[in-house]
């Protein structure tokens, strides 16, 4: 549970330092973060208990581990060809560990009240901080915890611009906004079907106030994609709730969702303008310089991708090496280095045609199997919210590339893909332990 609060904290220890200017030092460094060391925490413990009380281990349902494996077995053909090999078996090592993550959350998670409790958690300790610095428009003295320093005014910080004036975006504790919205939007994901299944719980109006936290602080990372990935987890949720006859549900669903729009509507008039930016209203893509450069870099990124993937389609240039291979191939880049936006592209330039094949069927398989199964499925609340997680996690994926390359957004990938597996595993086994 610790471990799950700590996804979007930037708080780390500098195990190495590996400086390849101009590339970002995050992408060569050696790191430790809170989660990752909770997460080993966490898996020693499970180690421990295992030994005393030896059981069956579960390896989940082969349509997600067996690509997992592969994906893992990926990354780490990929070494020997690496640009930077000790980096890609730095992070070859990073998905072996989240591969024990996933097993652990298939085989122990067996209530989804071990995801709302960190879950809201998550939200008022990130949340209440990224209001904060909405408001003020600078850090909020939290620099001992992990706070970026924060000035709108300053280049580099990422800000939203509209009429000449400078808007600084949420970060609370997270190392972007863009990691800070998606992982409020899981979150709230979360939280707010917990909630909705549960009307008459007596913590259901506390619920509802810390999912009032969220959505703002969401609403203040200007994250479009973290507004996709709510967006989309929410109708993916609403229309199972509605096809499966679960009709109570799916109403209590959408009065959370009308209710939390109706709290923010004040705030999304006093924001318009900005909004509209991100948006794209009024040719802003085309007419804002920030918004202009923002999607251009996107495309050139994605080109650079596609080049460094036809260069090694078999090998890759190595898990986690794209910035550097980005460097060695562009040296005159205009912009700066970092992986392509669309995580399909940039695992196959890492890790090479096999790898992307592997996370393609992790894209493709759940829902394919809920389609070709939904008559033998029983769509319980936990199945449907288990997919509303996996579908907001994926629908970041194609816009952002944290979810594959930053410790925030694999853990959010494991989790996403091992909820779903214990659920899916239950559904179809007619079992009810996961409740």
């Amino acid at each position: 549970m610790l471990t799950i609060v700590a996804i979007p904290w930037r708080y780390r220890v500098t195990l190495l330092q590996r400086p390849a200017p101009p590339v970002y030092g995050d992408f060569t460094d050696f790191l430790l973060f809170a989660a990752d060391i909770l997460m080993i925490a966490t898996l020693l413990c499970w180690l421990v208990d295992l030994a005393l009380r030896p059981r069956r281990m579960d390896v989940g349902p082969m349509l997600i581990s067996l690509p997992l494996a592969g994906l893992m077995l990926a990354g780490i053909a990929s070494i020997p060809f690496s640009v930077d090999p000790p980096l890609s078996a730095y992070h070859a090592l990073r998905l072996i560990l989240l591969a024990g993550f996933y097993l652990y959350v298939v085989n122990e998670i067996r209530s989804w009240k071990v995801i709302v409790l960190p879950a809201a958690l998550m939200i008022l300790s990130q949340g209440w901080v990224a209001i904060l610095q909405a408001f003020s428009q600078q850090s909020v003295g939290l620099l001992a915890l992990g706070e970026y320093t924060l000035n709108p005014q300053w280049s580099g910080v990422s800000i939203v611009l509209a009429g000449g004036v400078r808007l600084l975006r949420a970060y609370g504790l997270a190392d972007h906004p863009n990691i800070l919205g998606g992982c409020l939007a899981v979150a709230w994901l979360a939280l707010g079907l917990w909630s909705a299944g549960r009307p008459a719980s007596p913590w259901r109006p506390v619920a509802l106030a810390i999912l009032g936290v969220g959505g703002l602080a969401l609403l203040y990372t200007f994250s479009r994609s973290a507004w996709v990935a709510l967006a989309g987890g929410a109708a993916l949720a609403a229309g199972f709730f509605y096809k499966t006859g679960q009709r109570e549900i799916g109403r209590q669903w959408l009065l959370t969702g009308l209710g939390s729009l109706l709290l923010l509507t004040p705030f999304i008039l006093h924001l318009a303008p900005f909004l509209g930016i991100r948006l794209g209203f009024g040719g802003s893509f085309n007419q804002v310089a920030t918004e202009e450069q923002s999607l251009g870099e996107r495309k050139l990124l994605d080109e650079t991708a596609n080049q460094l993937f036809e260069n090694r389609p078999l090998t890759g240039v190595g898990l986690g090496a794209f910035a550097l291979a980005q460097r060695a191939e562009f040296p005159n880049f205009p912009v700066d280095y970092q992986p392509a936006h669309l995580v399909l592209l940039e695992v196959a330039a890492e890790t090479g045609i096999f790898g992307a094949l592997f996370y393609m069927s992790l894209l493709l398989l759940p829902w394919l199997a809920l389609w070709l199964k939904r008559r033998q499925l029983r769509f319980t609340p936990i199945l449907i919210g288990a997919s509303a997680l996996l579908l907001a996690v994926s629908l970041i994926g194609l816009f952002d590339y944290y979810t594959w390359l930053l410790v925030p957004g694999r853990l959010l990938s494991w989790l996403a893909w091992g909820l779903w597996g214990a659920s899916y595993r239950s559904a179809s086994s007619g079992g009810s332990d996961y409740a």
